[in-house]
């Protein structure tokens, strides 16, 4: 039977990976099988190193979303990089 809580093949987007709540977030959906794309106001580094040691691809967008502009543009580097996004 296959694992039903598997994310293979699947995209994240995740905002605020760099630290905290985020950043475990971001490595438990790896950690199922997504490939994560993280938006923040600075690049989350640490996040990206700890994903792509799971083997996952990770996809680091700088972004502050302080006003709604922010949001059509990471969607759309992740769907440029990823092709698209399953999970917000």
């Amino acid at each position: 039977m296959a694992n039903p809580f598997s994310l293979e093949g699947k995209v994240a987007l995740v905002t605020g990976a760099n630290t905290g709540l985020g950043q475990a977030v971001a490595m438990a959906l790896a950690e199922a099988g997504a490939n994560v794309a993280a938006a923040g106001r600075s690049a989350p580094t640490e996040t990206q190193g700890l994903v792509e040691a799971t083997g996952r691809k990770f996809l680091s967008i700088q972004a502050d979303f302080g006003s709604i502009e922010p949001v059509q543009r990471v969607v759309d580097e992740t769907v440029a990089a990823f092709g698209k996004v399953d999970i917000l």
